[in-house]
């Protein structure tokens, strides 16, 4: 599968970093209470992190494209 063009890479790492801990954090206050969604919101937080840094380190997303 070919990279993405690394301003797009950039974006979705953003995405990935921001958007679910705070979706889950969110989910978690809402449905249960603010301390469960903070838990909820470090767990997910946690796995986000370990994804975006196996993109930009196994997969090379860090490198600006050579064109």
């Amino acid at each position: 599968m070919k990279k993405p063009k690394y301003p797009y890479r950039i974006a979705i790492l953003l995405l990935i970093l921001t958007v679910p801990p705070i979706g889950a954090t969110q989910l978690g206050w809402y449905l249960h209470d603010q301390q469960t969604g903070f838990d909820y919101g470090m767990i997910v937080g946690t796995f986000s992190v370990i994804y975006a840094a196996w993109l930009m380190y196994e997969k090379n997303w860090r490198e600006e494209d050579d064109d």
